[in-house]
């Protein structure tokens, strides 16, 4: 009986599957990982991600919402040896104040309630995309938008899986560019499970690097402690303070300055080349006029002298 319990059990083991998640805001959003099993080596529940991930977006602290499903991704893509296909997902990192990666979620997160609930909680427009940086219209205002992203399954072949990804890492940097700030969130998992084989504790312990989703830089130094990394781009404008006193006799002062004086020699000089072309219009006009009353004139006379 306990053999076949144990067979049991290992089938299961054998049998596991799951998919990646990385979820990642530009600002900060403290006591994420209280929602989720640690260390993140650990099998995690789909439900406790949605709830982290709803605890991050209930701030609603980003104008742009990246969902990005990509079949097939597994946390063997996203390994400190695969930065190179990530070329620009790892800038976004780099720049993130939040960021969680999560290898093994045992079973696909549902980015279309995801979407809904931002849509809801943040008054943000939904926007649909496959495979196509063009369907993310340009933002003529300033409402908030979740871009759900569903991507082409990632194929077998190394080279062929290697430049997909690459694909995908550049859409993302497309769409973001759209974006009219850098407050953004991304959220990129698959709806298509791994096949997950049992792995010693004591290699996700020592070797946590071979399993964990970019090890280097989501457990670097400088994440110890939970720290706004774009804290300038968040702080409020300090209004300036007029310390002359009295905004009334700032007011006269300056509509006095702003007058405008008939014999200010500085005046006529700076518009030395505007007064001579005045005043040689004038000097024609009275010619013209002169001219024309003499001619007048002259046929008066002519016209009176022959009566």
């Amino acid at each position: 009986m306990k053999i076949l319990l144990l067979l049991a059990a290992f089938a299961a083991l054998v049998n596991a599957s799951s998919a990646p998640a990385l979820v990642m805001s530009h600002k900060l959003v403290r006591g994420l990982t209280s929602e989720i099993e640690e260390p993140f080596t650990k099998t995690q529940d789909p439900q406790n991600v949605n709830n982290m991930i709803k605890k991050l977006v209930t701030e609603c602290s980003s104008d742009i919402y990246l969902l990005v499903n990509i079949p097939g991704l597994a946390n063997s893509d996203m390994l400190d040896t695969k930065e190179q296909v990530w070329p620009h997902l790892i800038k976004y990192i780099h720049m993130a104040s939040t960021v969680v990666g999560l290898p093994w979620v045992e079973g696909p997160l549902d980015l279309q309630y995801l979407e809904k609930y931002i849509v809801k909680t943040c008054k943000a427009e939904a926007v649909n995309v496959f495979y196509s940086e063009d369907e993310v219209a340009q933002y003529i205002d300033t409402r908030k938008r979740v871009v759900r992203v569903d991507m082409n399954p990632l194929p077998q072949n190394k080279e062929q899986r290697a430049e997909a990804i690459k694909q995908s890492d550049d859409l993302i940097r497309k769409i973001l560019r759209k974006a009219p700030s850098p407050h953004y969130t991304i959220i990129i998992s698959s709806s298509e499970m791994s096949p997950v084989h049992p792995i010693p504790q004591i290699m996700l312990d020592e070797s946590p690097e071979m399993f964990e989703i970019f090890y280097s830089l989501l457990h670097s130094p400088s994440r110890e402690q939970e720290v706004e990394r774009n804290n300038y781009m968040y702080s409020e404008v300090e209004p300036f303070w007029n310390e002359r006193g009295d905004p009334m006799k700032i007011y006269l002062d300056r509509r006095k300055r702003d007058e405008v004086h008939f014999f200010n020699y500085e005046l006529w000089k700076k518009n030395e080349k505007l007064v001579s072309t005045i005043a040689l219009m004038v000097i024609s006009l009275f010619v013209v006029k002169a001219l024309s009353f003499g001619s007048w004139l002259a046929s008066k006379f002519k016209k009176t002298h022959q009566d």
